[in-house]
C-alpha cells in the first residue's frame, strides 16, 4: 500500500536507539523543536513505525499522561508522573508494550523532572506533544 500504510513493521531497533540517543543529548525536553520530533521521518514517526505498538495500550498510556497534564502545579503532577514508570514496566513484563517503546518513553521521562517547577511543566508538555505525535503517526500506519 502507498507510503507503507497498514504494513506491520517488526521494527528497527537501531532507528529507535538513535532517537533515544538524540533525546538523551538535550538538556531538557522542552528544548526539542517540534520539527525534530513531529516532522515526517523524525522521532515520533520513527517510533510509531518501529515500535510494534498496541493501539489500546498506546491510547491508555496517552490518556494517563493527558490526565496528569490537567494539574496546575508540578508538585501535584509529580506523584502520578513517577507512578507511570512502574506501570510501563509492568506493561512490558506482561507483553502489552514492547521494550523499545518503554526505553523511548523512559528517555523522555528522564528529561521531564529537570529545572524549576515551571521548566518541569514545560518539559512535561513537550513529552505530551511528542507522544501525541507518536499516536498520530501510529494511527496513520495502522488505519483501518
Amino acid at each position: 500500500m502507498a507510503n507503507g500504510r497498514r504494513r506491520r513493521n517488526q521494527g528497527n531497533p537501531e532507528e529507535i536507539k538513535e532517537v533515544i540517543e538524540n533525546i538523551n543529548k538535550v538538556d531538557m525536553l522542552k528544548n526539542l523543536k517540534p520539527k525534530e520530533f513531529a516532522d515526517e521521518g523524525r522521532y515520533a514517526d520513527i517510533i510509531a513505525k518501529n515500535s510494534d505498538l498496541d493501539t489500546t495500550q498506546l491510547r491508555k498510556f496517552f490518556g494517563a499522561i493527558r490526565d496528569i497534564e490537567k494539574e496546575n502545579k508540578w508538585e501535584d503532577m509529580e506523584t502520578d508522573f513517577y507512578l507511570l514508570k512502574p506501570k510501563m514496566a509492568y506493561a512490558v513484563g506482561r507483553g502489552l508494550i514492547k521494550k523499545p517503546f518503554y526505553d523511548f518513553m523512559m528517555s523522555c521521562m528522564r528529561k521531564v523532572d529537570l529545572g524549576t517547577e515551571e521548566e518541569k511543566k514545560e518539559n512535561y508538555k513537550a513529552m505530551v506533544n511528542i507522544l501525541e505525535a507518536v499516536v498520530a503517526y501510529h494511527k496513520f500506519y495502522n488505519a483501518k
